[in-house]
């Protein structure tokens, strides 16, 4: 069977050499979008890569692991990756670190510069987005690594079937809201992250079951989002604060939302525990110095990172793993008197 060429496939999309190369290579220059939609259909079905044809994939991948992060300056992510460039380099494996700023597009181009590169897999840090369209995309490049060989882990839920290493994010949100509870909290906000990311959703579900179980009403206005970040926390913080005034406790998505709200509440006149007590999920570096040290469910980030790396380069089946994990106390939360 013949090597199929980047002249293959023009002529069989009925587009120029130029076009197909634009597309491929993802060059700023516009290009329709049913073009470029038929164009990489044809891609996949000759299973052309650029200097390799899809065959060869089937048989022979580099030594090379790719790590897509939604945010690599993100303490969060940045442990995650320590986990995969330490291990991945004791066992002999090359690993790119693909920084998408949170921007979906830039993640499934990734995916293509990963295939191509024929990497031995793909792990994905950061939650998918509850949107058809990437949902569907995601999927497909899912399908095609599967198909030949190439192995894909998830360390956060996508919205999708797909192998993991990760922590449950419901229990996660229950477990946060449940300490909270014990210790005399009724009113209690949920401060999450945008709507649409399946990490958040899935935290805030949890947080809701624990509500329901405690016998306490679901209020909306006691629910807000923000982006996964210190300006969204402490952007979500004055909003909600215009809107209830008796607070005595938050339950944050991440640690970096808490951070941003306890900036908030200082401004806003208020103490922490005193007035308003807060606790999230996560346990980056910064949680153990903020004013005061912050209550924070632990997540083994980096043995998340090292266990992907051996799901990758050890193990055949594919691979369901949920991690344990545990509330870090700290000062940040105080008991009610009843």
């Amino acid at each position: 069977m013949k090597n199929i060429s980047i002249i293959d496939v023009a002529k069989q999309a009925g587009v120029s050499v130029t076009t197909v190369s634009r597309i491929i290579n993802n060059v700023d220059y516009p290009v329709a979008a049913k073009t470029r939609e038929k164009v990489l259909k044809v891609i996949d079905e000759l299973q052309y890569t650029p200097n390799k044809a899809a065959q060869g994939l089937k048989k022979k991948f580099s030594d090379i692991i790719g790590l897509i992060v939604r945010d690599i300056s993100d303490s969060y992510f940045g442990e995650m990756a320590n986990g995969v460039t330490n291990r991945a380099s004791e066992l002999g494996y090359l690993s790119f670190v693909c920084n998408t700023g949170r921007n979906p597009e830039d993640e499934l181009r990734y995916h293509e510069h990963l295939w191509q590169h024929r990497v031995k897999g793909i792990i994905l840090a950061g939650g998918g987005l509850d949107q058809v369209d990437y949902k569907k995309k995601l999927e497909n490049q899912l399908l095609r690594h599967e198909k030949y060989g190439l192995k894909i882990v998830s360390l956060a839920p996508q919205g999708i079937e797909i192998p993991y290493v990760m922590i449950n994010d419901f229990d996660a949100g229950k477990k946060v809201t449940d300490y909270l509870i014990q210790r005399g909290h009724k009113k209690i906000a949920f401060m999450g992250g945008p709507s649409k990311v399946f990490t958040s959703i899935e935290r805030l579900k949890g947080f809701k079951a624990a509500i329901d179980a405690a016998g306490i009403e679901y209020n909306k206005n006691y629910i807000t989002s923000s982006d996964f970040s210190q300006k969204g926390g402490y952007e979500a913080f004055s909003s909600l604060i215009s809107k209830v005034s008796d607070l005595t406790a938050i339950c944050c998505a991440n640690d970096n939302i808490a951070i941003g709200a306890m900036s908030a509440i200082r401004e806003h006149g208020l103490s922490i525990p005193k007035d308003i007590s807060i606790i999230s999920i996560g346990d980056i570096k910064e949680a153990r110095y903020t004013t005061p040290p912050l209550t924070t469910l632990t997540i083994p980030h980096y043995e998340m990172g090292q266990m992907a790396v051996d799901v990758i380069t050890q193990w055949k089946e594919k691979v369901e793993i949920t991690l344990n994990t545990s509330i870090f106390e700290r000062s940040s939360v105080r008991v009610l008197d009843n």
